[in-house]
């Protein structure tokens, strides 16, 4: 029998190419789905039908979220390399049961009770004020819960599959310049006064003053001249910095940050360095938390088998899609 992979985007052995090549062999020998563009992108009679969601409690969730307006568009649907599907269809089962949650999630993060888990979430524009229309900042999780001294606490989660870096500074995208727009220059000075950023003083967006409010860096975390900030590890700070506003909006006690993302996309990871860079900046660098996507795909099986339950298709799926790579 002839089989049609489709058509290659990414050659070679990188992760990404490696990930590309188990979404086309599973697109065409597990769904037996067509493809279009490429053969890791499913054509429309599969996207309509939600086949890149392993569950359809995944692809509901997916679909419900689109129709608040923001956070999910058609890519997530037929693109089986987004990561925000991942997303879904890691964490959309566990939203409905948090029994299944606690229990998977308590082996990486201080839980020792999931009361609640929100999928793409958007945070009340009075939280940094960037909320405009599709823009501002979301995360893909929160989780609410409780440790085992019973403290209540915020983990805002961000889930990465095969993309090469975390989200940069707007104000150092590529082309900026050539466009006419402002661009933040390499020796700004946000240690003497914050609003010499350009997210401040442009947009009037709160970001350092939540930083600052929560107390979340090391005095000498930023240096004389520069921001730390202005590459990969913008989306880190932001994210964690939401996760101290939400905390404190709530009445929480506890705030953490958790990256997911496969172990071998190197290139995201920087081996560990990227994340641990990050941390040096922090006055808590143990909130700061990365998960193995392999490890925790693998928790949620081993769970579902020692609580006696059948392994649901969903799970066998999240394996055979995710992991070892």
């Amino acid at each position: 029998m002839a089989y049609d992979l489709g058509r290659i985007y990414t050659g070679g052995n990188s992760f990404r190419a490696r990930a590309e090549a188990r979404q086309r062999d599973y697109r065409e020998h597990i769904l037996k789905a067509g493809w279009t563009a490429y053969g890791h992108w499913l054509d429309e009679q599969a996207t309509t039908a939600g086949r890149n969601f392993v569950s359809p409690v995944a692809f509901d969730a997916a679909m419900a979220r689109r129709s608040v307006g923001k956070g999910v568009d058609k890519r997530t649907f037929e693109n089986m390399l987004s990561s925000q599907a991942m997303c879904f269809n890691i964490f959309a089962p566990l939203a409905l049961d948090v029994s299944l949650a606690t229990d998977v999630l308590s082996r990486f993060l201080p839980l020792a009770q999931v009361k609640g888990i929100q999928i793409e979430y958007t945070p009340d524009n009075q939280v940094f004020g960037d909320q405009t229309g599709r823009g501002g900042v979301d995360c893909d999780v929160l989780v609410e819960g409780n440790d085992i001294e019973g403290q209540s606490l915020v983990v805002v989660i961000e889930t990465k599959f095969v993309e090469s870096e975390f989200s940069i500074c707007g104000f150092r995208k590529p082309g900026r310049d050539a466009k006419g727009l402002a661009v933040c220059p390499d020796d700004v000075r946000v240690a003497q006064d914050t609003n010499h950023c350009l997210y401040a003083s442009r947009k009037g967006y709160l970001y350092w003053n939540r930083t600052v409010e929560h107390r979340i860096l090391l005095e000498d975390a930023l240096p004389e001249s520069g921001c730390p900030f202005r590459g990969p590890l913008w989306q880190l700070w932001v994210n964690y910095t939401l996760a101290h506003a939400e905390t404190a909006r709530w009445g929480a006690q506890r705030a953490f940050f958790a990256v997911i993302a496969p172990i071998g996309n190197v290139s995201l990871l920087q081996n560990g360095r990227v994340i641990e860079q990050f941390r040096r900046l922090l006055v808590s660098p143990e909130s700061v938390i990365f998960i193995d996507s392999y490890q925790l795909i693998g928790a949620i099986r081993d769970t579902a088998s020692v609580r006696g339950v059948q392994r649901a298709e969903w799970v066998d799926a999240l394996v055979s899609r995710y992991t070892g790579i």
